[in-house]
């Protein structure tokens, strides 16, 4: 069984899409775990009219971020695969069916494909232009939006830094050391980026404030740093430069 995850606040106009791209799949042994983070708007009537054994809804009285989202819906995992899916964005009807098939036939734990930009049309992933094996240093240097599947025993106990907003990839690069990933070549999820509240954007408009604390709080995260060294020394170096002005001025503003 696969387990979609979806975090989901104030969406009750995309996150009907979002499902019902779940509920299309033409592979049928998944598990929606729907988290509504203290949504204010339509969103939790929508699921309450949801009849479907497969889905089960978790909700908060009030908003605690996406990221804290997305890890209480990591706790709730049944499935063999999981994979997290924007409230927002939409899978093509043979997403799961496709990646299952070939983690199958290529013996992979982790599952990456691309993506369609709902905007332009094309791939929103940038790097490998044909399927293939992985290794964790490919896998860095990849760039803009990609989706997949994980092996759930690969996960364990690890989650997201409730601290880093967007900063996704302190979990992705651990799993990897250890997951045998395949690249698909195909754009199985569609991404929505006509949208105003995208994290990314949300992120890039933090006060110095906040990115004094989200370098910070990176720069305490010794094997996700190590292991960024040993595979994108290019990445690592860019990230320590800011993670050192963190750490030299968060004083500064700790005590204006």
């Amino acid at each position: 069984m696969i387990s979609v995850i979806m975090a989901t606040y104030n969406r009750a106009a995309t996150l009907p899409r979002a499902v019902d791209s779940v509920r299309r799949q033409t592979y049928e042994e998944w598990e929606l775990i729907a988290v509504d983070d203290g949504s204010t708007d339509g969103t939790s009537g929508f699921l309450d009219e949801l009849v479907d054994p497969r889905i089960r809804i978790f909700r908060y009285p009030s908003n605690r971020g996406v990221t804290a989202a997305k890890n209480a819906g990591l706790d709730q995992i049944r499935g063999d695969w999981f994979t997290l899916l924007d409230s927002d964005d939409e899978m093509v009807p043979d997403a799961l069916e496709a990646m299952v098939n070939c983690a199958e036939r290529t013996g992979a734990t982790a599952i990456t494909c691309n993506c369609v930009d709902s905007t332009t049309g094309q791939f929103s992933g940038v790097g490998p232009t044909a399927d293939g094996r992985l290794t964790p240093e490919q896998t860095a240097r990849c760039q803009g939006e990609h989706w997949g599947l994980t092996k759930t025993s690969l996960l364990g106990d690890l989650r997201f830094d409730e601290r880093l907003p967007g900063y996704e990839s302190t979990v992705w690069l651990k799993i990897n050391r250890k997951a045998r990933r395949y690249y698909l070549h195909r754009a199985l999820l569609i991404v929505h980026t006509e949208g105003a509240d995208r994290v990314t954007r949300a992120s890039s408009a933090a006060g110095i404030g906040r990115k004094v604390e989200v370098f910070s709080a990176l720069g305490e995260d010794a094997v996700y740093l190590r292991e960024l060294r040993r595979v994108n020394r290019s990445a690592y170096r860019h990230t320590m430069a800011r993670v050192w002005a963190a750490r030299i001025l968060r004083p500064l503003l700790v005590h204006r």
